[in-house]
């Protein structure tokens, strides 16, 4: 490990963020940890994580065998069990069913018989309306 990772609280209820962690070059003794900090800590938050679809597959791989999504249309056309979480069609109009699946939070699959270890999400683009800006730096 080039960095010794850590844990710091993200609040006094839920999250916490995982520091000294690069998700797209992990080792073994990384991976070790984040396993076991997933074991205390039912939500971790990464980052900084310039991720590709190839990068989020073989992490979540190190969980297991990962589930497809159902609707094939959000399924990566070369990392199909990594499926994109948007509201705007390949033409650039509006997708009015993402906009409904990015607005109101849920987790699939939990009414399957064999419930899922977890569900990752890696942001790329966060819309926040009315709230000012960040500054620069």
């Amino acid at each position: 490990m080039a960095e010794t990772p850590e844990l710091r609280p993200l609040g006094e209820v839920l999250g916490t963020e995982a520091l000294g962690v690069d998700l797209s070059r992990l080792d073994d003794d990384t991976f070790d940890w984040i396993r076991n900090a997933f074991a205390e800590h039912p939500v971790l938050v990464f980052r900084n994580q310039k991720l590709g679809a190839g990068d989020i597959a073989a992490f979540g791989r190190r969980f297991g065998v990962p589930r497809k999504h159902a609707l094939v249309k959000y399924r990566h056309a070369e990392h199909p069990e990594v499926s994109w979480l948007t509201n705007v069609e390949e033409d650039g109009t509006i997708d009015w069913y993402g906009v409904k699946r990015a607005t109101d939070w849920h987790t699939d699959s939990t009414y399957e018989p064999e419930l899922p270890l977890l569900a990752m999400l890696h942001a790329l683009e966060v819309v926040l309306s009315g709230l000012a800006p960040l500054p620069p730096g």
